[in-house]
């Protein structure tokens, strides 16, 4: 689906859930670059909606937002598929691990637990040549369209966002939400840092994006900075509501998490939507673990 002049939503459809996961393709007059790739099990789907609007083998770069199995997984299996013109940028600390990955994956395995790490896919390494890290607001010009990178620390520390000139649309990752028919809740799935991801999203602010376009799922409706403020005051709340019920005495995260859902009708529409496919049940209450763990050592 075009979503604008040079950008094209890309539904990769994990184990066929529709509306899971969003990548996006940017097309210039010289190179097409693609912000993430979902997961290896989705790579079929992947190649086959990229033949519907270029050839996959004149892909010139893969931009990723960060290496978690659900945005990154698939990225070395589809260069190694494609040949050898196509480079994968990523966050510098993410490089090593997408050379090889056998420490995410290990990560992924004890997060995830193994039976949904293997139903995403275990990346496959890649030689050294094929993946550059990416520097902090860094331009990447592909022909009549520039892709700045921005460095989003929170969700995870090598985290990167993009911002798709002229068109000016920020595409997100997991840096600002989880949105669906115009419902958010925070992506915060532990080790969340709660302060790294306010000053994230004030950093994409700042770029004033006219659209914000999510992983989980899709193109906004709302203007850029109306959605980014939004998402910063829903995670202000998730962690002012978990500081409060601490206080309170309520030391259980499960409880605490049942109360938040009888509170926040945006997060319980999310999880009804959301979380049928086995890739992501229980995301939600991930999210809220990460703000819980990122401030109980603080609460008084």
């Amino acid at each position: 689906m075009k979503i604008s002049s040079h950008v094209y939503q890309i539904d990769v459809k994990p184990l066929g859930y529709e509306r899971q996961i969003a990548v996006y393709l940017v097309v210039g007059d010289d190179y097409s670059l693609l912000i993430d790739t979902g997961p290896r099990c989705s790579l079929e789907t992947l190649y086959s909606e990229l033949e519907k609007i270029i050839d996959p083998k004149e892909l010139k770069y893969i931009a990723l937002t960060h290496i978690h199995l659900d945005h990154g997984g698939g990225a070395t299996s589809l260069v190694r598929r494609i040949g050898t013109n196509t480079r994968i940028l990523v966050h510098p600390r993410g490089v090593k691990h997408l050379i090889d990955p056998s420490k995410l994956w290990d990560a992924a395995i004890r997060v995830l637990g193994r039976e949904v790490a293997e139903l995403q896919g275990r990346p496959e390494p890649i030689s050294s040549e094929y993946v550059k890290g990416i520097d902090d607001y860094e331009n990447i010009d592909i022909g009549g369209v520039v892709v700045k990178a921005i460095h989003t620390p929170g969700h995870a520390p090598h985290h990167v966002v993009y911002i798709v000139h002229p068109d000016n649309i920020a595409v997100t990752g997991d840096a600002v939400a989880t949105y669906y028919d115009g419902r958010l809740h925070p992506v915060s799935p532990p080790p969340f840092k709660t302060e790294l991801a306010l000053k994230s999203i004030d950093k994409i602010i700042a770029e004033k994006p006219d659209k914000v376009a999510v992983s989980h799922f899709g193109l906004a409706l709302e203007s850029g900075i109306q959605i980014l403020e939004r998402a910063k005051r829903k995670i202000i709340e998730w962690k002012n509501f978990i500081e409060e019920q601490v206080r309170k005495g309520i030391q259980d995260p499960d409880k605490i998490y049942k109360m938040l859902l009888e509170v926040d009708e945006e997060t319980m529409y999310i999880v009804k939507v959301r979380e049928n496919n086995p890739l992501f049940r229980g995301s939600a209450y991930k999210s809220l673990l990460g703000i819980y763990y990122d401030i109980v050592g603080k609460v008084k």
